[in-house]
């Protein structure tokens, strides 16, 4: 179920999306509130789980993970807890995703080069439960996006 956000809400989602290490008293200037009143609703926004973790977005090219490339995987249904569990260990794989269609998980893997991503596929292909697996290599990202539209509710 969504979570209930007032104005004041979305504009401090919105402006710490655009940048993390904003000061408080910079977002209580365009709201028209305190700093005091920020402090406690971006508290509010981590406890109820709105805002997850603050980071900082890396350039994946310029810290030698620059191939990217989404395995879609064939798994036995009855083992697939067990499939996401290996999965989540495997280093080089960001993103796993549990999905309806021909496959049922798409994971996103972020690697050094071509060699390495073939040693992630062989170690993805001999996961008990998982009966085979197809991969993109990704030419270019068109649009990546971290930001997420806070849009009226």
């Amino acid at each position: 179920m969504p979570a209930k956000l007032d104005e004041v809400d979305k504009t401090i989602l919105e402006m710490l999306q655009d940048d993390a290490r904003i000061a408080f008293r910079r977002i209580a200037e365009k709201v028209g509130v305190s700093e005091a009143t920020i402090f406690v609703r971006v508290k509010k926004l981590i406890k109820r789980g709105v805002i997850r973790r603050f980071t900082a977005i890396v350039a994946p090219e310029l810290v030698g993970k620059g191939l990217t490339a989404f395995v879609l995987i064939n798994a036995d249904p009855k083992m697939l807890q067990e499939v996401f569990d290996s999965l989540s260990k495997i280093e080089d794989i960001y993103e796993i995703y549990d999905v309806t269609g021909s496959y049922y998980a798409i994971v996103k893997i972020r690697t050094k080069d071509r060699e390495h991503l073939k040693r992630i596929i062989d170690e993805i292909g001999v996961i008990e439960g998982v009966k085979s697996t197809e991969t993109a290599i990704v030419l270019r990202s068109v649009k990546e996006e971290t930001r997420i539209k806070i849009g009226a509710e």
